[in-house]
C-alpha cells in the first residue's frame, strides 16, 4: 500500500478524471448551452414570425373590406356620378381621407375635373328626374350606355316601373342619397356606406377614388378603387 508507484498513479487518475470533469463542463457552458439556446432563439423566432405573418395577413384581409366604387348616374345627366365607399366587414372603419380625380381617356388625372355636386340640382328637380327616368326608360338606356344594362329586365316603358329590379331601385335611392350627402362620413360600421354625388367637367371622363382610412386596430391603409390596400404606418414585426 506504500508503493509510490501505486501512489502516483492514483494521483494520476484523479488528476485526469479532473481534467475529463472540467472539459465536459466547459463543452456545456461554451459549446451544448449556447447552442441550445440558439436553437430555442431560432424556434421562438420562427413561431413569431409565423404568428405576425398570420396575423398581418388577416388585418390585410380586413382592409380589403373597405371597398371604394362609383358608377354613373344617368338619371341626373352623363356627367354625374355616385361614388361609394362600403364596408363589409365586422369591425368599425374610420375614414381619413377622399380623393375623388377625374381621369381623361389615356389614364391621364384631369386638373379641376371633377368636383362634388351635393345639392347643385333642386330637390324637386332631382326627385323628378328620377322618377321620369323610371317610367320612361331613360334610366334603362342609360345603364345600358354604361354597362349596366344587364340590371334591369326585358319591358316597355310603361312596365319599367313596375319590372325594376331590387339593385336598379338600390341604385336609384344611392343616387337620391349622394346628391343631398354634404360631407363624407368618418366612421363606418359594419355594413354600412357612405355616399357623395360628383359632376365631371366632360362627360367622357371618369372617376378615380382613393381614400385613406384606419382599421379596427389602428392600422391605416390607402387604396385606390379595387386595387390592394397598402399599409400609410409603419410595420413593424
Amino acid at each position: 500500500m506504500n508503493d509510490p508507484t501505486w501512489y502516483l498513479a492514483v494521483q494520476a487518475a484523479a488528476a485526469v478524471a479532473t481534467t475529463v470533469g472540467v472539459l465536459i463542463a466547459l463543452y456545456v457552458a461554451v459549446v451544448r448551452e449556447p447552442r441550445k439556446a440558439a436553437e430555442e432563439r431560432e424556434r421562438h423566432q420562427a413561431e413569431m414570425t409565423a404568428l405576425n405573418r398570420a396575423e398581418m395577413d388577416r388585418v390585410a384581409a380586413q382592409a380589403r373590406k373597405i371597398v371604394p366604387s362609383c358608377v354613373r348616374t344617368p338619371m341626373f345627366g352623363n356627367k354625374w356620378w355616385t361614388v361609394k365607399i362600403e364596408n363589409v366587414s365586422n369591425a368599425v372603419a374610420t375614414i381619413l381621407n377622399v380623393d375623388v380625380a377625374a381621369i381623361d381617356a389615356s389614364g391621364a388625372v384631369v386638373s379641376d375635373g371633377c368636383q362634388r355636386a351635393n345639392n347643385t340640382m333642386p330637390i324637386d328637380e332631382a326627385f323628378g328626374r328620377s322618377i321620369q327616368a323610371a317610367l320612361s326608360g331613360s334610366l334603362e338606356s342609360g345603364l345600358q350606355r354604361s354597362g349596366y344594362g344587364a340590371m334591369i329586365p326585358p319591358g316597355t316603358a310603361g312596365q319599367l316601373a313596375g319590372q325594376m329590379t331590387p339593385t336598379v331601385k338600390q341604385a336609384m335611392q344611392e343616387a337620391m342619397i349622394g346628391h343631398f350627402a354634404a360631407e363624407w362620413q368618418t366612421t363606418l360600421g359594419p355594413n354600412q356606406s357612405a355616399l357623395m354625388a360628383y359632376v365631371t367637367s366632360d362627360p367622357r371622363f371618369k372617376l378615380r377614388i382613393t381614400i385613406d382610412y384606419e382599421d379596427e386596430a389602428g392600422y391605416q391603409w390607402r387604396r385606390t378603387d379595387s386595387g390592394q390596400p397598402e399599409r400609410l404606418d409603419s410595420v413593424t414585426s
